[in-house]
């Protein structure tokens, strides 16, 4: 009885290390991790993305000082991010910080992946890199 009860607390603590590993298609994406840039007005720009990237990244943009879009208050977009070959499209709603003003329309952003370089490039030419 006492090796049957060893074998089975050995196959219960097996099964138990495998459930708590993920599967390999949860592995992140790409893309996935944190990026950063200079905005064209100098300000300090930071990318979050997140997920496995088969079709989709959950992603946020942070902006330290949206001089046009938020009068030099930070600005933050979050939405999802659409897979297209080399490409991303990340669409969300512009939100001022600190007070949360929301624009009412959706802002679209699209990047392009430079695997040679592991870079990202945006619709306005800024170079994302990969935050060390």
């Amino acid at each position: 009885m006492r090796s049957f009860l060893s074998i089975a607390f050995v196959v219960i603590v097996a099964c138990a290390g495998t459930a708590l590993t993920p599967p390999a298609s949860a592995a992140p994406g790409p893309l996935a991790g944190t990026w950063v840039s200079v905005d064209g007005d100098g300000s300090d720009q930071t990318l979050k993305v997140r997920g496995t990237g088969r079709r989709v990244y959950a992603m946020t943009y942070l902006d330290e000082s949206a001089t046009q879009a938020c009068n030099g208050n930070p600005a933050r977009i979050s939405g999802p991010g659409f897979v297209d070959g080399r490409d991303i499209r990340h669409v969300g709603p512009v939100v001022c910080l600190p007070e949360s003003n929301v624009f009412k329309s959706r802002f679209t952003v699209n990047y392009r992946y430079d695997a040679g370089a592991d870079t990202l490039t945006d619709d306005f030419g800024i170079v994302w890199h990969r935050a060390n």
